[in-house]
């Protein structure tokens, strides 16, 4: 009786022979694949931690971007404020005081 053993045919007297043969070779096997796995499994949890990461970092950008918007709103309003202010005849009529001010106050 011939039986497939990897790539040869072997026949049934010759089995134990060629099993212990291929025993290291299927420990060498069974060793390089628990090494893949726990790799896999170390690469699988740094994945699931950069992922938590960059989560964090999502969420801490749009949080800086709504601060942005706000502040970007503020400083409008306040430029539209100065605008008032500096169009107002009170401002206009002083500016020549300030002027003197500034000259005055120079080191």
């Amino acid at each position: 009786m011939r039986r497939r053993l990897g790539d040869r045919h072997v026949d049934s007297e010759q089995q134990p022979e060629v099993a212990q043969q291929s025993a290291p070779d299927l420990d060498a096997a069974q060793s390089t694949t628990d090494s893949a796995l726990r790799q896999l499994d170390i690469a699988k949890g740094r994945e699931k931690h950069l992922r938590q990461q960059v989560d964090k970092l999502e969420s801490r950008l749009l949080e800086k971007e709504e601060e942005l918007t706000n502040f970007q709103r503020e400083l409008k309003r306040r430029s539209e404020i100065v605008g008032e202010l500096q169009s107002t005849f009170s401002w206009r009529v002083t500016r020549p005081l300030r002027a003197v001010r500034r000259f005055l106050a120079r080191p």
